[in-house]
């Protein structure tokens, strides 16, 4: 059983905890704190699609399969980080604080786009909380989906046809640029970045 007693929180999602992982700090555990104890299984079983079609992790963290911890069942995940060590944070700190400039996340937000489309991998949300942008030491960085991974349609076409799966990913990416100064109502960077991505 892995022990969390002690373990660093890295943040809190709408159903789990997430720690660094006690024996690795290139990985991370996430364990649920609520009644939707279904996401987990749900979320595992496209990782386990991704797998066995080979997709490539550039942008989307990795799993390692489930865990027993001290905390309840948990999921072993990639825990990106910086080229300085530090834990990648997520574009919705960027929004808020400043730090990277905003055209560097418009074209790293275009790029994960390309690849949800080129990788076949559909989100149950994108949300400005669940991607965060990767500073490499060298170049433009990369924004990693970290979070909501699935299919959450009433029918689930898009697990079935390509054609669906690019509209739904196209659907899913204008709603999550259409929302963005929703979500963010008095934040300019937000409405910047909206600016950007809608040219």
């Amino acid at each position: 059983m892995l022990q969390l007693d002690h373990a660093q929180l890295v943040g809190k999602g709408s159903s789990r905890y997430c720690y660094v992982h006690p024996e690795d700090e290139t990985k991370c555990v996430k364990v649920v704190y609520t009644d939707r104890d279904t996401i987990a299984s749900e979320e595992l079983a496209y990782y386990r699609k991704f797998m066995k079609r080979d997709v490539s992790w550039e942008m989307v963290a990795r799993t390692y399969g489930e865990v027993d911890t001290s905390r309840g069942e948990g999921m072993v995940f990639e825990l990106p980080r910086d080229f300085d060590g530090s834990i990648s944070r997520t574009l919705e700190h960027y929004l808020l604080h400043g730090g990277v400039s905003l055209e560097k996340l418009a074209l790293a937000l275009l790029w994960l786009k390309k690849f949800l489309i080129r990788e076949r991998i559909v989100v149950r949300e994108l949300k400005a909380d669940n991607v965060v942008f990767q500073r490499p030491a060298g170049g433009s960085g990369l924004m990693v989906l970290i979070d909501g991974v699935g299919n959450n349609e009433f029918l689930p076409l898009a697990n079935f046809s390509r054609l669906f799966l690019r509209r739904t990913i196209r659907r899913k990416w204008t709603k999550f640029v259409n929302t963005l100064t929703e979500y963010y109502p008095q934040c300019r960077r937000a409405e910047e970045l909206q600016r950007l991505l809608l040219r």
